[in-house]
């Protein structure tokens, strides 16, 4: 009896071995596992039932209700179902007396620890602290029903069986069941401690390798990587191989390199807790990446080795963008020359250094304007970028060199006296003459300036180099710009020889009109004059605009009617020509206000542009174009009166009529 005893609390004990033992409890809430233990807990069920406590034949006990009460609490029906049939169907196989009671004892036991299951279960195993009580009261709950099955049995030996069992089933098997609850729910607990903390290795192993951010676990003796995670070997371009036993240093720029040492040995000697810094690594390829790195002491060792964790994100797009932009705000952006404000840092720099002697030039391009207006303003910048280069390899040996801004240089120089600096000045203007934009030569004036004691300031040494260039641009910009003048109307008519003898015709029509109006030498002169430039302006239009045969688009009449803004610029650019840039400006204005480019009316159109414009518009009738045949003299002249009052000057046309081509008017 006492084997037998022994023998059925070793196979209930055996429960909680077996579903602690693995793989099964990696199954745990799989239908795969709850079948599995179903067949399980019907063969221990079916084991315990092989060795009961004989009270007479076909009358036995045994721990049955123990096993199915426990394992219905903590795995639920399905495997309670498959023992509890499988026990049954033994039970029916043994037969005897107490068979209704035994299938009675097995399907109560079940139906409550499933009911409880369905109830309590995820409660209970919830709860912070563990209900002793309630695990004890389902117990004695399921014997206390187990007792109650009792009256189905033989009337024979009811009595005897109340008399002997009573207090074994109220006591012993309350206990058995309290007992292994607690052995499956504390079994329960540590499978869900183990799975929790592979869980949480397996998200740490996740935001460890999937991190936006590289992460590296380094070796601090030694400076080699323990781990890193798959976007710190992105950011540095190398895999995991490559990487492998390299030191940080090995890896560190040169130029960084002192800083990061200096803070990891405050970091190991504990006087600060963290650092973070913006650092370069060198990658395989020989190219540097900027990274933010932050780099902190981690507290476990590995087998007392120390470990430190670093962190870096790839920031150099935004360094370079820093960069871009501090180069901005020390240089001129179009020629990659200093710009004023670190021109004056240098300068002040270099007086602290006392540099002396200290020269400073400062050049002023001439003829940028004229290149301007004619040109355009592209033809312009590669003007000044060509100037630029110029004055950086003549200045190489200086402090800096710079554009001011505009057309205006400046070249520092240390250790430089006054003769040694206008060498360079002269060398520079030697060499831009020879750049030219389309044959248009341009030059460069200077202003030297020498410091040689601490006594002078730098602002009187400006104020110096700037006097002389004054001085410089006074004698040389009239001649320089004039020149400039009369190659681009040379330029003008080589790219287009009907221009030329357009405005040659016109110069001659001009002068023959102003000599009828009486107008005075002088002024016929300048008539002259204006006549031959007032198409400069169209060296800015394109050649294939020009020599068009057919109807020009909107976009190119639009060019061609800018020509006199354009010739106004250029003849501007030279003081002696003003008023004349005035008369080309307005040579296609209209008496009723309808010409162009300002709309002028009547008066308000100046009496030498209405003679040009009447010379321009009689030429351009009777010569020949690309687009058109010419007419005869009559014809225009006929042309010519029709327009007199609305688009040309109504006297200065019937004298041009009359007295230059010698028609009556009122015959036409």
């Amino acid at each position: 009896m006492v084997i037998d005893i022994i023998y059925n609390i070793s196979l209930l004990l055996s429960i909680s071995v077996i579903y602690a033992t693995l793989p099964i409890r990696r199954l745990r809430n799989d239908r795969l596992f709850l079948f599995l233990m179903g067949f399980i807990l019907a063969a221990v069920g079916i084991l315990i039932m092989s060795r009961p406590l004989v009270m007479s034949p076909g009358v036995v006990f045994d721990g049955r209700s123990i096993l199915l009460g426990v394992t219905a609490m903590f795995f639920g029906a399905i495997p309670t179902c498959i023992a509890a049939c499988a026990m049954m169907t033994y039970r029916i196989i043994i037969g005897g007396g107490g068979m209704v009671t035994g299938i009675l004892v097995i399907l109560t036991a079940s139906g409550i620890g499933v009911a409880w299951h369905h109830l309590r279960f995820n409660r209970f195993m919830e709860s912070k602290y563990t209900n002793h009580i309630e695990l004890y009261l389902v117990g004695l709950i399921v014997h206390i029903v187990m007792l109650a099955c009792m009256v189905f049995m033989p009337g024979e030996i009811r009595t005897q069986v109340f008399m002997s069992l009573s207090l074994p089933i109220l006591l012993v098997y309350p206990l058995g069941s309290y007992f292994l609850s607690m052995l499956l729910y504390n079994q329960m607990l540590r499978i869900k401690m183990v799975l929790r903390l592979e869980e949480s290795e397996q998200w740490f192993k996740a935001m460890f390798e999937q991190a936006p951010m590289g992460i590296v676990v380094t070796d601090s003796k030694s400076g080699t990587p323990v781990s890193v995670n798959r976007k710190f070997l992105e950011i540095l371009g190398m895999t995991k191989i490559g990487y492998h036993g390299q030191s940080w240093k090995e890896i560190t720029h040169p130029d960084d390199l002192a800083e990061d040492e200096a803070m990891m040995h405050r970091l190991m000697a504990d006087e600060i807790p963290a650092f973070t810094m913006d650092k370069r690594y060198i990658r395989p390829d020989g190219t540097s990446v900027w990274v933010n790195m932050a780099v902190t002491k981690l507290a476990a060792v590995t087998k007392g080795t120390p470990l430190h964790l670093c962190m870096i994100t790839d920031i150099t797009a935004r360094k370079e963008m820093e960069q871009a932009i501090l180069w901005a705000n020390r240089h001129d952006v179009l020629t990659g020359l200093d710009n004023r404000q670190s021109f004056e840092e240098e300068l002040a720099k270099a007086d602290e250094r006392k540099d002396y002697p200290l020269a400073l030039l400062i050049g002023d391009l001439n003829g940028l304007k004229v290149v301007n207006d004619a040109f355009g303003r592209e033809a312009g910048d590669n003007l000044l970028i060509k100037v630029a280069r110029v004055i950086e390899d003549e200045g190489r040996d200086c402090i800096v060199c710079s554009r001011f801004g505009g057309d205006e240089f400046a070249l520092l120089c240390d250790k430089t006296e006054e003769l040694e600096a206008w060498e360079i000045a002269n060398r520079i203007s030697s060499k831009i003459e020879k750049i030219g934009v389309h044959h248009v030569t341009v030059t460069m004036s200077f202003g030297v300036a020498v410091k040689t004691h601490v006594s002078e300031s730098l602002n009187e040494l400006v104020k110096r180099a700037e006097n002389g260039l004054n001085w410089s641009k006074l004698n040389e910009s009239p001649s320089t710009r004039s020149r400039a003048i009369n190659t681009i109307i040379s330029t003008l008519h080589e790219k287009n020889r009907r221009e030329e003898l357009h405005s040659r015709r016109v110069s001659v029509l001009v002068v023959r009109i102003a000599e009828a109006a009486g107008l005075g030498t002088k002024k016929v002169a300048e008539l002259r004059t204006a006549g031959l430039l007032h198409d400069i302006g169209k060296i800015a239009i394109d050649e294939s605009i020009l020599n068009k045969q057919g109807k020009l688009t909107p976009r190119e009449w639009e060019a061609v009617r800018r020509h006199p803004e354009t010739g106004w610029r250029i003849l501007g650019s030279v003081g002696e020509l003003g008023e004349m840039a005035n008369y080309v400006l307005a040579h296609h204005e209209r008496m009723d206000g309808k010409g162009y480019p300002r709309g002028l009316r009547g008066d308000d159109i100046p009496l030498e542009a209405r003679i040009i414009a009447i010379a321009d518009a009689y030429d351009a009738m009777t010569a020949a174009r690309t687009y058109r045949e010419p007419i005869g003299d009559r014809q225009a002249a006929i042309e010519l009166k029709t327009c007199a009052g609305t688009q040309f000057d109504k006297d200065l046309t019937r004298l041009f009529v009359e007295q230059v081509l010698q028609f009556d008017w009122n015959s036409l």
